[in-house]
């Protein structure tokens, strides 16, 4: 069941398991099953869409894998699901593979290690047959009652692809979450943003009835656990970044002089944002995010201070930005 990390009765034993990783997760879904020390056969799932170039919020839950990774040390998939995002977004072909190809370069660059990732993508013979052997288990009811909170925002937005297409999306992803169940893992995390809870849950429908189907039963037996990330705030007073929302957000393919713009911003309402976007997408150590924290709590007493963090802020984000432009 999902719930609020902070008030989660397994908090202390995911705090001792994932220690300063915890700050980058405000919910969790059985996590604390699999992560129970002793489990050695634990693996991660995660992924991204290539629909553009990572905002801040992306970027952060970037930093979160790999620290999360380096923490549990145990296997971890990374997928680039431009075939899922092909059937769900209206984003030409050609862009998707772009910033699929982008993407895989970056990660690459900021920390992901291919000793202990796999990175693949929605073009995976492995995966697509997966999907075609879950698919008996689900049916339209259970795609409708298990969807993305975010899809009304897209529809407005004309990124929405059609009904089925969505559903294709929905299946490439189940089948992604159950690939280490496929190859004998009993315990799998998957590690996503909160709007996508759907999809474990869907994921345990389909271990759930295949159990039951008799000669039917693919004989797959697992546990599955979620870490949801935190939501960055937006700016200019918005929930969430999103570039659905052009003003909420900074992200890596935006011009410099904009970037200043944002994040040298004193305007009251974006320096709680701000201060998120430095803790959670910044790859700094806990020593400067110390700092940070400090210099954020005195802001009104000591403005020079924390526009000074803002400064080099920006010159670490326009860092990661040419990094990005340079991967294309």
């Amino acid at each position: 069941m999902l719930e609020p990390l902070t008030s989660c009765p397994d908090h202390e034993t995911l705090t001792d398991r994932l220690g300063p990783v915890l700050l980058h997760f405000s919910h969790v879904d059985n996590a604390a099953t699999v992560l129970t020390p002793g489990v050695d056969d634990l693996e991660i799932i995660t992924g991204f869409g290539p629909t553009n170039a990572p905002t801040a919020g992306t970027l952060s839950v970037m930093f979160g894998i790999i620290k999360l990774q380096r923490r549990l040390a145990c296997p971890t998939t990374v997928i680039i699901s431009e075939l899922g995002a092909w059937n769900s977004r209206n984003i030409p072909w050609a862009q998707l593979e772009s910033v699929r190809d982008q993407m895989f370069t970056f990660l690459q660059r900021i920390g992901i290690d291919s000793a202990n990732f796999t990175l693949r993508s929605h073009l995976d013979h492995g995966n697509l047959v997966r999907a075609g052997k879950i698919a008996r288990y689900l049916t339209r009811k259970d795609f409708l009652e298990h969807r993305e909170s975010l899809l009304e925002l897209y529809d407005e937005h004309g990124l929405l692809g059609g009904e089925i297409g969505v559903v294709v999306d929905s299946l490439y992803t189940v089948a992604d979450i159950l690939q280490p169940v496929e190859t004998g893992a009993r315990h799998v995390l998957m590690v996503s943003g909160m709007e996508e809870a759907y999809f474990a849950e869907l994921a345990r429908l389909v271990l759930q009835r295949q159990e039951t189907a008799g000669d039917l039963t693919l004989g797959w037996h697992a546990t599955i656990g979620a870490l949801y990330f935190r939501v960055l705030e937006g700016l200019a007073g918005y929930p969430k970044m999103s570039k659905s929302i052009p003003d909420s957000c900074i992200h890596l393919g935006m011009p410099h002089d904009l970037l200043a713009e944002r994040i040298l911003d004193d305007t009251p309402t974006a320096q709680h944002a701000l201060m998120s976007a430095i803790e959670l997408a910044s790859g700094w150590d806990e020593t400067k995010l110390t700092a940070a924290r400090d210099a954020f709590a005195r802001c009104d007493e000591a403005p020079d201070q924390w526009r000074r963090v803002k400064r080099e802020y920006l010159d670490t984000f326009i860092a990661i930005a040419d990094r990005w432009a340079s991967c294309a």
